[in-house]
C-alpha cells in the first residue's frame, strides 16, 4: 500500500526519505544528525530500504545515547517518515535568523555550498558563510540572498522563534526542505583563567561555540580512533565527522572539527557547550607533534595554544 501511494504521488521521481521523529526540533533539543535521511533515492527496492532504516534510527546507539544525557525515554517517542520529491536544486545550505554562537538575534547567518545540502549539515565541506544584521537585509545587492533571508525571516515570524532552516535553489525558485526552533541561545560558555601569550599560539579556527577549555590533544584520523577519546580530552577531528562522535561528546574538554558552524555536529557542541572551532590552521602545518600535549583552546578569540 505505501508503495502504491508513493508511485501515484511521485510517478518514479528521484525521491528523499526523511525522518521526523516526535522527539527532534522541540524548543529545546535538536536531535542534530541524529536520525537518518536519505536523499535520491530511486526505486522500489531503495525506497523501502531508507523507510526502514528511518524508522530503525529511532532507537540508534547515538539516539539513545543522546536521549539518556538529556533525560529522554525513547520508549515513549515515535517515527514518521516524510516522503518528498528530490528537489533539482543546484545550491544549497543552512540559514540561521539569529546568530547561535554570539547568540545575536539580530544578526542572521548563511551557509552553503554547490549541490545538495548534506555536505554542509554532516561537516563534510567548508560552506561559503555570509552574516548581516536584520536591520541591513534591504540593502543587498544579492537578489538571491535578498530574497533567503526575507523568507528566513517570515518562518521566524511564523514560528515565533529564531529558526534553524534547511533550503536549496534550483536557480529559479528557493525550496525549504525544514525549519525548527535554534535551541542554544540562551548558554554561558564555560572558561578557565589562563594567561594569554601570542607566542604559544599553534593554531587558530572559526568559532562554533564559545568558551575557553584546555586538555590533552587527541588527533582523531579515522572513525575507529573515536575509542580512544578520554576524559577531558580536546579533539581533533581530521577525518569527515561522524555522528557517532555523539557518545564521546559528553567527556571532552573541547572539539575541533572540520565544516561550518551551523553543522550538525556545531548545533550538538552548542547544546553541550563544549568549546568548538571549526576549520582549523595549523602553525607550520603539522598537528602531530603537538599530540597528547595539554593544549588551550581559546573558542572566544579562536586560538589554539601550548600551555
Amino acid at each position: 500500500i505505501i508503495l502504491e501511494k508513493i508511485n501515484q504521488e511521485f510517478n518514479n521521481k528521484p525521491l528523499v526519505i526523511r525522518s521526523s521523529a516526535t522527539c527532534e526540533d522541540s524548543p529545546l533539543l535538536s536531535f542534530a544528525g541524529q536520525y537518518s535521511s536519505f536523499l535520491n533515492v530511486i526505486g522500489e527496492e531503495n525506497i523501502i530500504k531508507a523507510i526502514k532504516l528511518c524508522y530503525q534510527s529511532l532507537f540508534s546507539d547515538n539516539a539513545k545515547i543522546y536521549s539518556k544525557i538529556n533525560g529522554i525515554r525513547l520508549e515513549y517517542e515515535s517515527m514518521a517518515i516524510a516522503v518528498q520529491e528530490l528537489a533539482p536544486v543546484t545550491v544549497a545550505g543552512v540559514i540561521f535568523t539569529a546568530d547561535p554562537v554570539n547568540q545575536d538575534d539580530k544578526k542572521m547567518i548563511v551557509e552553503y555550498t554547490k549541490g545538495l545540502g548534506d555536505s554542509i549539515v554532516s561537516g563534510h565541506k567548508k560552506p561559503i558563510l555570509k552574516e548581516i544584521e536584520k536591520t541591513k537585509i534591504n540593502n543587498l545587492k544579492n537578489v538571491f540572498l535578498k530574497e533567503l533571508f526575507k523568507i528566513a525571516l517570515d518562518l521566524e515570524k511564523v514560528f515565533g522563534n529564531p529558526q534553524d532552516i534547511e533550503w536549496g535553489c534550483d536557480g529559479r525558485e528557493i525550496y525549504i526542505f525544514q525549519s525548527r526552533n535554534i535551541t542554544t541561545l540562551d548558554k554561558h560558555p564555560k572558561t578557565i583563567n589562563y594567561t594569554f601569550n601570542k607566542n604559544k599560539i599553534i593554531g587558530m579556527g572559526i568559532v562554533a561555540c564559545k568558551g575557553i577549555s584546555s586538555g590533552f590533544l587527541k588527533i582523531i584520523n579515522n572513525i575507529k580512533d573515536y575509542d580512544k577519546i578520554k576524559k577531558d580530552d580536546v579533539v581533533l577531528v581530521r577525518c569527515k565527522t561522524d555522528i557517532s562522535l555523539i557518545k564521546k561528546i559528553p567527556l571532552i574538554n573541547a572539539l575541533i572539527i572540520n565544516g561550518g558552524i551551523l553543522s550538525h555536529m556545531a548545533v550538538i557542541a552548542r547544546e553541550f557547550n563544549v568549546p568548538c572551532l571549526v576549520e582549523p590552521e595549523i602553525v607550520n602545518g603539522k598537528i602531530e607533534r603537538y599530540a597528547n600535549k595539554k593544549i588551550v583552546i581559546d573558542a572566544t578569540k579562536g586560538k589554539i595554544l601550548l600551555t
